[in-house]
């Protein structure tokens, strides 16, 4: 094999396993884990009832992905790239959790509702000090993993503790892309994680 196929052929697995990568971390946003997660509660055991389950996906799903698209359509934003989709994302992130928060008191929901909705605003806020205060960029995506694992596995079953091997992959292709070093990575998922060990025994 002449270098130059071979150079060829290594461009061509170096595109492969970006674009794996890119995929798995669609598949994962902590969007569609909250949606997964807060469907699993409602349905199962009646958690978030009524019109509460609604604004639930509201404020932790669809909030957090409108930036997304926003900066897909206004082209002065996508010029300036991943840096302020993330920024916009974490903002619009933070309002969602708050107005949830502000949902649960204001609707008697004081139970593991509180607790998720707590968990997701005190993890959101930690992340947005880090990132705009410390320029350390706490993953919110491996946060918005091991959350979700995390609650269903103390709530739901034990065996959802299972789901952290989803973890791996995740980090893998974070690390691929040169989205987050090993300690943001993991700072990010024990962020939700330690947070709910404290927040489901003394509310839910």
């Amino acid at each position: 094999m002449t270098t130059h196929s071979a150079s060829a052929l290594q461009a061509q697995e170096n595109r492969f396993s970006k674009s794996f990568s890119f995929i798995i971390r669609i598949l994962t946003l902590p969007p569609v884990m909250a949606l997964c997660a807060i469907s699993i509660l409602h349905f199962s055991q009646g958690c978030f009832p009524g019109a509460s389950y609604g604004f639930t996906l509201l404020c932790l799903s669809f909030l957090p992905l409108l930036p997304y698209p926003i900066c897909f359509l206004i082209p002065s934003l996508q010029y300036r790239g991943r840096f302020i989709q993330r920024g916009m994302a974490v903002v619009f992130s933070v309002i969602g959790y708050v107005a949830g928060t502000a949902y649960c008191l204001l609707n008697g929901l004081y139970g593991i509702e509180l607790a998720v909705l707590l968990s997701y605003l005190f993890s959101g806020s930690i992340i947005a000090l880090l990132s705009f205060c410390f320029h350390f960029k706490c993953s919110g995506h491996a946060s918005g993993m091991a959350g979700p694992i995390t609650l269903l596995g103390m709530q739901v079953s034990p065996l959802f503790f299972f789901c952290f091997a989803l973890l791996i992959p995740v980090f893998i292709s974070s690390l691929q892309l040169k989205r987050h070093s090993k300690e943001e990575l993991v700072a990010g998922a024990l962020t939700p994680s330690l947070l709910l060990l404290v927040l489901i025994p003394l509310l839910a």
